[in-house]
């Protein structure tokens, strides 16, 4: 309910801002004696507010903590209107889907996208690949170093899945050390080598802490479609056969990409990597 707070001045009885906290009182109240208490769950109520500018409903708001109402400017254009509520529309998404910590994709977009693309993939008959990453030995950074140290490695880890993957690739966020990428079109061994490359740009990143100076490595696990059953053919069979596979990586000895174990892959690697995934792997390499 709006509250004045101690030290604003009432404003003048009857004026624009009395009569509309009355209203806003009398909508709460009523609404409060009407509806039961529920923890959790949140309604908001939107209503034309005649007369006032945005600017001085945030005077208002701030005088009687009205934070928590949400304000759009109708006064305004058509058109602005509208850009302001996409604007925030917009803001609220980005919110909603992505990490506060290293601004990639959080867990809860990791797991609409991945059904997405297994989705598209097994419509279009295509490959897609899951590396699974996991930071090795991250905990000794937080406990030596402190948690803005851990932090910071992670934000850096962000930047180096953003800066290293393909355009459109799908890096997210999914645990506290625990990172993601979807790749489409891409077969289990084009994964590897791209968690390799990954791995190796890591390793030359340097991190500086209290005066200390360390390195980091991680964990891969890579899973793709065609290594699973047709019965297993969907996004959490796929997210396990990652997870196993960076699991058995961490098991022995950490610090490496693995492609997950499956019968199918007793076939002829070659016969599993795309022309066009040849071209990716090797057109830049140098031969010696």
């Amino acid at each position: 309910m709006p509250t004045k707070s101690d030290n604003a001045p009432l404003p003048p009885e009857g004026g624009i801002y009395g009569n509309m906290l009355a209203d806003l009182e009398d909508v709460v109240e009523s609404v409060l004696s009407r509806a039961p208490a529920r923890g959790g769950a949140a309604t908001a109520l939107v209503r034309v507010l005649q007369g006032i500018s945005l600017e001085e409903w945030e005077r208002c708001a701030s005088t009687y903590s009205l934070d928590n109402w949400l304000a759009v400017p109708l006064q305004c254009g058509r058109a602005e209107a509208v850009a302001k509520m996409l604007e925030l529309q917009q803001r609220l998404a980005f919110q909603r889907d992505h990490d506060a910590l290293t601004g990639i994709g959080n867990r809860g977009y990791f797991d609409r996208r991945l059904d997405e693309e297994v989705s598209r993939a097994l419509r279009s008959h295509t490959e897609l690949s899951l590396i699974l990453i996991d930071l090795d030995n991250f905990k000794q950074i937080n406990d030596r170093w402190g948690h803005a140290c851990g932090d910071r490695v992670l934000r850096e880890v962000a930047r180096l899945l953003q800066n290293s993957m393909r355009h459109y690739d799908i890096t997210a966020r999914i645990g506290g050390e625990e990172f993601a990428v979807i790749l489409p079109a891409t077969t289990v061994w084009t994964g590897v080598m791209l968690g390799n490359r990954l791995l190796s740009a890591l390793k030359k990143e340097r991190f500086a802490c209290d005066r200390d100076n360390f390195t980091i490595t991680f964990s891969g696990g890579v899973s793709c479609l065609a290594m699973l059953d047709r019965e297993r053919k969907n996004s959490a069979c796929l997210l396990e056969s990652a997870d196993k596979a960076m699991y058995e990586v961490k098991k022995n000895g950490k610090n490496k990409v693995a492609a997950a174990a499956s019968a199918k892959m007793n076939k002829d690697r070659t016969s599993l990597v795309h022309a066009g995934e040849k071209k990716l792997l090797f057109g830049g390499m140098d031969t010696e």
